[in-house]
């Protein structure tokens, strides 16, 4: 960001240095420096188009992990709705077959007091 801006720093002040002190009739020389401003300048850019180019991949890349583990969540978060209904489940189950055994047992105690 700062090559760019000295870059156009340069440019404007060789543009202000060849527009306004040299007349019309520039030599060599001052053509030569404005040649090489705007080689500097397009060299900046260039790179700086470059990095843009990078950056943009980086976020297209990086969104796509964001969607692969949304993805991951998701199917994560079914999982987890299906363990909390089997556990449900299971419970229910636990306690009418808790239930059964304690009848069960009682029945045999009485039949055991009986005798």
């Amino acid at each position: 960001m700062h090559k760019i801006i000295r870059a156009s720093l340069f440019l404007f002040v060789a543009g202000v240095f060849a527009g306004f002190i040299f007349p019309a009739s520039a030599d060599a020389r001052d053509l030569s420096v404005l040649q090489s401003a705007v080689t500097y300048a397009r060299d900046d850019m260039e790179k700086a188009k470059a990095a843009h180019e990078a950056n943009t991949q980086e976020v297209a890349r990086q969104q796509q992990i964001v969607e692969a583990q949304k993805k991951q969540l998701a199917e994560e978060n079914k999982r987890l709705e299906k363990a909390k209904n089997n556990t449900v489940a299971s419970q229910k189950l636990y306690l009418e077959t808790k239930k059964k055994y304690e009848k069960a047992q009682s029945t045999l105690d009485e039949a055991w007091s009986k005798k």
